[in-house]
């Protein structure tokens, strides 16, 4: 089953052939060909005209109107230089120190990098770092619903409802035992 968005693209385009007859390189060749210059208005125009899903034909748009979209996950250091530059760039030390936490939880700890935010997991993900605004990074939580909140691990309601809390880091030096604890307690939850 695939778990990192990498792994995932890299399944769809393998499925291609088999799904539509046609391999990825080949479906950006004609969407090339259609002439439409925007990305929204090329994968409406696959999927009303070819019956491709949502996910195949925004990937064979991005293949056309942003190639490097379609192999960054190739290159996570680029993604986090990316995030984490310009107004950002001073969160970055935050990061590195939660990343290291995180990691520190276990030999089956690793590292997932997405576009907006990284998270660490093990059997499944339990940490999401993520740098919602310019002062701060958060540290979202695969805590139990029932989890104590105290000072500065809050509540929080996300999309995802494994994630029940946060902290909100705006220094390297916040990465103390509180959040190792919390960080250890996400990993050993999830590693059930």
């Amino acid at each position: 089953m695939a778990k990192t968005p990498l792994q995932m693209l890299q399944r769809m385009i393998a499925r291609l052939p088999d799904d539509t007859g046609q391999t990825f390189e080949q479906w950006v060749e004609l969407a090339r060909g259609a002439g439409i210059p925007r990305h929204q208005a090329l994968t409406a125009w696959l999927k009303a005209e070819h019956g491709l899903n949502h996910n195949q034909a925004q990937w064979i748009a991005w293949g056309v109107t942003d190639p490097g979209r379609v192999d960054q996950y190739e290159r996570p250091a680029d993604l986090v230089a990316e995030l984490y530059s310009g107004k950002k760039a001073h969160l970055r030390p935050i990061y590195d120190a939660l990343v290291a936490a995180g990691l520190a939880t276990g030999d089956d700890a690793a590292l997932e990098v997405c576009k907006t935010y990284s998270s660490v997991r093990n059997r499944a993900q339990f940490a999401i770092v993520h740098p919602r605004t310019n002062a701060l990074v958060d540290l979202e939580l695969a805590l139990p619903e029932d989890s104590p909140e105290t000072e500065r691990l809050a509540r929080y309601k996300t999309n995802n409802p494994r994630f029940t809390r946060r902290f909100r880091i705006g220094d390297p030096s916040e990465v103390d035992d509180e959040v190792r604890a919390a960080l250890q307690q996400a990993a050993s939850r999830v590693r059930g």
